[in-house]
Parts: structure tokens; C-alpha cells; sequence
């Protein structure tokens, strides 16, 4: 699925596992998935969590406030560190797949606005980040449909 990402969207992917890793968390989950958006701030999705006063540092401060529980990670194979993907962080992309195909009519590129509406459908702590943050999800929704249709 990863192939259908545009540039701005796998950028987003990485910072989220470097979101992960800096937090001192051993999976890769839908809070972490926001901060990378944010932390794109050409894309779509950066545009409507400003818009929405959900900045990358506001973000930030909000995803540590919850409470973190996921054990750190083994080692692979190879000696590296693969930080999995939270089952809802699966469900979010694979509904930014989704969200893709229902607003792109000449073919499914994900884009990061399309990352931002899998989240918001697929709920999890990114969910939380934003209610703690005072966002209004469905008003976000809009702003990142919105910003999709524009050229």
C-alpha cells in the first residue's frame, strides 16, 4: 500500500516512527501518525491541524500527556529496531487508502490529508491527543476534505 503514498505522506510515516522512538514508545500508533503529519508542513494534513490550532508542538505536548503503555520493542533479525504499527494505526491507513479512492477519481494516491481523514475515522489516542487539545474533530474533517480539493 506504502507505493500509493505520495513524497509528503511516507515523510509523515517515518516521522512517525521517529515520533516513537523519541517518546520512548515500542509501537507505532495513531498518536504517533499525527505527529508526523504535523511535522510535514507542506501537506494537507499540516495545514488543517494549524487551521484547527493543532500545531506540531501543541500536538506534541498533548501526546505526552497520555498515558503511555506500550513495551519497548525486541530486536529484529537483523539487529535493528522495526517498531510494528498498533492495530488501529493499521486501520487508520488502511482507511486514508479508502478515503483516497472515494475523493480521488483519477486514481488512489495517498496523500497526507487522506492519512488525516483514516485517522479521525479509525478513532485510537490520536483521537485523544485532539479532544484534549479542545479540536473539533468533525470541523478538522472538513478542513482536510477541503484543502484535498484544492489544487
Amino acid at each position: 500500500m506504502f507505493e500509493r503514498f505520495t513524497k509528503g505522506a511516507r515523510a509523515a510515516v517515518t516521522g512517525a516512527q521517529e515520533a516513537a522512538r523519541d517518546l520512548g514508545d515500542g509501537r507505532i500508533g495513531t498518536e504517533h501518525v499525527l505527529l508526523g503529519l504535523a511535522g510535514e508542513a507542506a501537506g494537507s494534513a499540516a495545514r488543517a491541524l494549524a487551521e484547527h490550532g493543532a500545531g506540531p508542538e501543541e500536538l506534541r505536548g498533548a501526546v505526552r500527556a497520555l498515558e503511555r503503555g506500550h513495551p519497548a520493542p525486541r530486536r529484529g533479525l537483523f539487529g535493528g529496531r522495526h517498531l510494528p504499527f498498533t492495530r488501529s494505526a493499521k486501520k487508520a491507513l488502511e482507511l486514508a487508502l479508502r478515503e483516497a479512492i472515494r475523493l480521488n477519481r483519477r486514481g488512489p494516491s495517498i496523500r497526507t490529508g487522506h492519512v488525516l481523514l483514516g485517522l479521525l475515522r479509525a478513532e485510537g489516542r490520536a483521537a485523544e491527543a485532539l479532544i484534549r487539545l479542545g479540536v473539533d474533530r468533525a470541523a478538522l474533517r472538513d478542513t482536510a476534505e477541503r484543502l484535498l480539493r484544492e489544487p
